[in-house]
């Protein structure tokens, strides 16, 4: 068969990425993670192509017309809350070139009643759970389900999930990178271009309440499946690796042994990756840096201990602190992403995280409005209190807009504050010469400009929102 993979069109940058999609903040676009992994799982059993519409800056009637090329067999779409409507729409017109050829999809907004959503929408016949399971392999072969990731329409009935997801060691086919316009995506915080997005776990065992990744099934790949698709990467020429999981360094014993690989095969790759204050201590980060690791990026989320308590984080600002003088001294940069209007949050308490960014002196900041995100235990919570209707489902991480206020501030006091924070941080006097003072070569030059006209655009565009 001939599978299509794609990133549908839209008005905006989106990223629409494993359960989470927001609009780009500084006109980054990465590899889309879930249409990379089911590339190497598709590819062992049929032709693969990819359109990703987002980074070719496809419109909706180039797009239509490269399908209608392409003559697929079968089409397998990512879409997200930030671009639910825009989707269906070019979803319908899809179906009105491709006629009875399947669409599945994956995304953030398909998670938590998938079988209503197909209900609903009759341009989408499946739903993928997991973007690492190859159990789609058997929905194209006409295999009649249940499955345990794929929900499904089989005639006029809907086919739903069993619930039954691998849990443990996992292994994945490499992915075919060669498929992907490396050259096209960028991120903030990677050193050279092109760089491989590197998935190595699925999933995140700890219970953040905000956060749709505690409520999928954890599991781990080996290090002998992820060294391969590094050899495979270096291969290609590529450097510098954004390692994409949810939490990197989970399993103490598996992320040394992969540490001590990668610095064994003299890969020399830069890398970056997310992690938590409470995983990373000084014996790792030594490891993690010796072995090629240049920025690591923490969710410090709110600078209040009762509220980090409150909603599962289970770290403190101690902690953080710490941890960041440890990330310093071992000459690791460090990102930390802030999540502003969490339900119980006041004035106060967000001025109080503005405060505590600015303390923590971290590389770079990334500032995010909380959004009752589809699958997680705080949007029932919010629905409880009368925050917010359950129909709104259209959303934006990323904070260029915000849907939901806190129990004692409106939505636009909260944007209001999340620009306050982004002007706070980054137009610091001391913060910018820093800033300059570590430009090294033109790489570092034009990665300093982008970031930099990026945040301008926020703060452009917070400003104008406000008026």
């Amino acid at each position: 068969m001939n599978i299509l993979l794609l990133n549908p069109p839209g008005k905006k940058l989106y990223v629409r990425d494993y359960y989470c999609s927001k609009t780009s903040k500084a006109n980054y676009i990465y590899h889309p993670i879930d249409l990379l992994l089911l590339s190497g799982i598709l590819a062992s059993r049929h032709h693969v192509d990819l359109i990703d519409a987002i980074v070719e800056r496809l419109s909706p009637n180039d797009c239509l017309n490269r399908i209608a090329n392409n003559k697929p067999d079968a089409i397998i779409a990512l879409t997200g809350a930030v671009s639910i409507k825009e989707d269906i729409h070019f979803f319908k017109n899809l179906k009105k070139i491709i006629g009875n050829i399947p669409i599945y999809a994956s995304g953030d907004i398909l998670m938590e009643d998938g079988i209503e959503f197909l209900k609903q929408v009759d341009c989408v016949d499946g739903i993928i759970l997991d973007f690492t399971s190859d159990e789609i392999l058997k929905a194209l072969d006409g295999i009649e389900g249940p499955f345990g990731t794929i929900i499904y329409k089989n005639g006029n009935s809907i086919v739903g999930s069993t619930g039954k997801f691998l849990r443990g060691e996992f292994s994945l086919p490499i992915p075919r990178y060669e498929l992907f316009p490396l050259n096209k995506y960028t991120y903030p915080f990677i050193n050279s271009s092109p760089f491989a997005t590197v998935l190595t776990d699925y999933g995140c065992p700890y219970r953040c309440s905000f956060c749709i990744m505690g409520t999928i099934p954890y599991k781990y790949r080996s290090v002998e499946n992820i060294m391969k698709e590094l050899e495979y990467v270096h291969s290609l020429g590529i450097r510098e690796i954004y390692f994409g999981d949810q939490t990197f360094g989970i399993a103490r014993k598996r992320t040394i042994a992969l540490c001590q690989k990668m610095i064994e095969k003299r890969f020399r790759f830069g890398w970056v990756c997310f992690s938590r204050v409470d995983l990373t201590d000084e014996e790792i980060l030594k490891l993690m840096r010796e072995a090629g690791c240049h920025t690591i990026i923490y969710g410090v989320e709110t600078g209040n201990d009762e509220l980090l308590k409150q909603y599962g984080k289970d770290i403190s600002k101690e902690m953080i602190k710490k941890t960041f003088t440890l990330c310093k001294k071992q000459g690791i940069n460090t990102v930390g992403t802030f999540l502003l209007g969490l339900p119980e949050d006041n004035r106060e308490s967000i001025l109080k995280t503005i405060e505590f960014s600015k303390e923590l002196d971290c590389d770079y900041a990334s500032f995010n409005v909380f959004v009752p995100r589809m699958n997680t235990r705080l949007r029932d919570e919010v629905l409880k209190m009368g925050l917010i209707s359950a129909d709104v489902k259209v959303m934006d991480q990323s904070g260029s807009y915000s849907v939901i206020g806190t129990k004692y501030l409106a939505s636009n006091q909260v944007l209001k504050l999340k620009n306050k924070a982004v002007r706070d941080f980054y137009l610091r006097p001391r913060y910018i010469i820093r800033r300059l003072s570590r430009l090294k070569s033109r790489e570092d030059m034009a990665r300093e400009i982008r970031g930099g006209l990026g945040v301008l655009k926020d703060i452009a565009s917070g400003l104008y929102r406000q008026k």
